[in-house]
Parts: structure tokens; C-alpha cells; sequence
């Protein structure tokens, strides 16, 4: 458990080099485990049926990310704010929208539900109600549960076109791109509906800790905060983005205020000029991926963001790039999330600040 004096001092360096972009001695940066990211993990026990329910959904089948993996954390002097959330296997809004959520060893995933893009109008969204009163009920447990030095995330909640992706099927959903376009943008809008709904009933379960909010990726926000993402489009043309997506985007912003971030992969970012021209946008999150763009060549990308908005960078891989990255780039609205398999303990860890900052 991190110490009180060790929140206070993280979450002054969140507030005042990231949310105010102002110079200080060096950015936030996070450790995490990256056994994080798989909650599948995180079952206590075999689960033996296809298909998950909503009533499955328990502490006594899954562990939160606090159990799984804070409260044993092996650097304690980073930035990373411990969290947990309703377990982030579960699909939500593919869910929230009748996707089945399918169940084999090793992942959960959503079924296809939807045989041709006219069949979108007809199909009620939500499909039901079990799904977001599971959230409900698991936010409110983990919540009246959480340690000091723990906050309450919102779970995995993908993006209308991911939703659309599950419930047709990948190659389906692109096809629908270019044959019907308007249907998708409809279906779209009534996803987006559902989000915000789920959103909003997190943030009615969920009060401000030590003045703001935090979130799966392990930042502190002085406001409620959330993660936009569209997966999906990553191969897809930005104009398509600007056309369905970016104004459904820009609505959950407006609605629910100015620490609002959208989620990449280093993989699919061609649309992130145009997210980055969301009004009251926070910032963009990147995720470095193995395949596709190096560190070193999206150093122009990284800044063009800074010199605008905020990033926080995601170091999975190219970890040995970091420091020649970080002398090309602005500081000021900049935070690392960084893998424990690089920076395994806290001494590590203040080698790591001593070597590229000055402190």
C-alpha cells in the first residue's frame, strides 16, 4: 500500500506537469505489472460453462486489479495509481448491446449477434438491463471495499464502432462501411447512448479520493475522467472517423467534461489529428505496439501531440529507445506508463528517473 505522503506527491505532479502543462523537475510515470492485462487471470476459480451471465459476475468468482496485483506491487515510487473496476474480462458494452459473452480458456469474448446492416434498426439498445445493473452492482461493491490508496475505475467500455465490430463481425463491419453507411451511423448514435449511460452510472456510484478520480491506466484526474477508444478503425480512413465517429466522440466529451483521453495503438492513429481537434479533448493515450512504428519514428507524432494536448505513452516495447526519445520531446503534459519487466523494483526505478531526468 503506498503511503499517504506518496499519493499526495504524485497527484501534485499529475496536477501540475500534466494537467497544467507546467515545467517541473520531471513527468509522472507509472509502473505497472503487466499481468494487468490479463483478467482472464484473475478467475479464483475454473469457470466451466461457454457462456458468462451477468449473476456469474462476482467477488467470489474474480478478483479485482487491487488483489491481483497492487497490493503486492513491486515499485512503490512511481505515479501509477493502484485501481480496480468491474472485472475487465466482461465485454460491457458489446454486452449492454446483446452480444453474448463467450467463455474459453484463456479469453472471453463477444458473439456476432447481427446478420445484415438492416437488421441494426431493429435491434433494441440496450438488448437489457442485466448487463449494467451487473456493473452497477459490482461498482458499488468494489467501491465500498476499496483500500485507501485504491480507486475506482470505470471497466473496458470500447467505442460504438468496436460494439459494431462485435455484433457484425470484423469484415462484416467494414463492409457496412462502404455499402450502408447510414445505418451504421444510426446503430452508432444508439450505442453511444448506451456508453454514456454506463458512464454515468459509474460516476453516480463512485465519489472524487484525494480530490479527483482515477483510471485503468493509472493516472489521477482532478475531474471525472474516462478513456475513449475506437479499435476498430484503425484500419480504416480517417475520413470515415470524421464522418460516424468523431462527432459521437465529441459528444461524450461535452458530456461529461475536460478529462476525457482517447486510446491508440501505435498500429492504427492515422484519425488522431482530428480526435486531437476535439473541443475540450484532455489528451491522447498511445500504446507502443511490437510490429508497425518505432519510438524513434513517431518522435514528430509524440510532439506535435505535446505541443497541443497531453500524452501518456505506454512503453510495452522499445523500452531501450526511451531514452533517446525523451530528450527530443517536451516534458510539460507528458506521462510514461512503463512495464514492471523494465523497471522491476524501486531501486531500478530511481535509476531509471536519475538517468533521464534532472532531479
Amino acid at each position: 500500500m503506498k503511503s499517504q505522503d506518496q499519493l499526495i506527491e504524485s497527484i501534485d505532479r499529475f496536477q501540475v506537469s500534466f494537467w497544467n502543462r507546467r515545467s517541473a523537475c520531471r513527468p509522472p510515470v507509472g509502473i505497472y505489472d503487466e499481468n494487468i492485462a490479463l483478467p482472464i487471470d484473475f478467475l479464483r476459480r475454473p469457470f466451466t460453462r461457454s457462456t458468462v451471465c451477468p449473476e456469474d459476475v462476482t467477488g467470489e468468482l474474480v478478483a479485482t486489479e487491487y488483489e491481483h496485483s497492487f497490493c503486492n506491487r513491486s515499485v512503490c515510487g512511481d505515479d501509477y495509481m493502484a485501481f480496480a473496476a468491474p472485472w475487465r474480462g466482461v465485454p460491457w458494452l458489446e454486452a449492454m448491446c446483446g452480444c453474448p459473452v463467450r467463455y474459453a480458456d484463456g479469453s472471453l469474448a463477444p458473439g456476432h449477434i447481427v446478420a445484415s446492416t438492416e437488421d441494426l434498426d431493429e435491434l433494441p439498445i440496450p438488448a437489457s438491463h442485466s448487463w449494467i445493473e451487473c456493473m452497477r452492482r459490482e461498482t458499488r461493491r468494489i467501491a465500498s471495499e476499496a483500500p485507501a490508496d485504491c480507486w475506482v475505475s470505470p471497466s473496458i467500455l470500447r467505442g460504438s464502432s468496436d460494439a459494431l465490430a462485435a455484433m457484425r463481425g470484423m469484415t462484416e463491419f467494414f463492409l457496412d462501411l462502404h455499402d450502408n453507411p447510414k445505418a451504421v451511423a444510426r446503430a452508432a448514435g444508439r450505442i453511444n447512448q448506451a456508453l454514456m449511460h454506463a458512464i454515468d452510472v459509474h460516476y453516480s456510484l463512485v465519489a472524487s479520493k484525494h480530490g479527483g478520480y482515477g483510471h485503468l491506466f493509472g493516472h489521477w484526474a482532478p475531474d471525472k475522467t474516462f478513456m475513449l477508444q475506437e479499435d476498430a478503425l484503425g484500419m480504416c480512413s480517417p475520413d470515415v472517423y470524421r464522418e460516424i465517429f468523431l462527432p459521437l466522440n465529441a459528444s461524450v466529451v461535452r458530456h461529461l467534461g475536460n478529462c476525457v483521453f482517447f486510446h491508440f495503438h501505435s498500429t492504427g492513429f492515422n484519425h488522431y489529428r482530428d480526435v486531437l481537434g476535439i473541443p475540450g479533448i484532455a489528451g491522447l493515450q498511445m500504446s507502443m505496439e511490437s510490429v508497425g512504428p518505432t519510438m524513434r519514428d513517431m518522435i514528430p507524432v509524440f510532439r506535435e501531440i505535446l505541443e497541443h494536448s497531453r500524452l501518456m505513452l505506454q512503453v510495452c516495447t522499445g523500452f531501450d529507445l526511451l531514452p533517446e526519445v525523451l530528450r527530443q520531446l517536451p516534458r510539460e503534459g507528458l506521462y510514461l506508463i512503463i512495464p514492471s519487466k523494465f523497471v522491476p523494483n524501486d531501486k531500478a526505478f530511481g535509476e531509471f528517473i536519475a538517468a533521464n531526468f534532472a532531479v
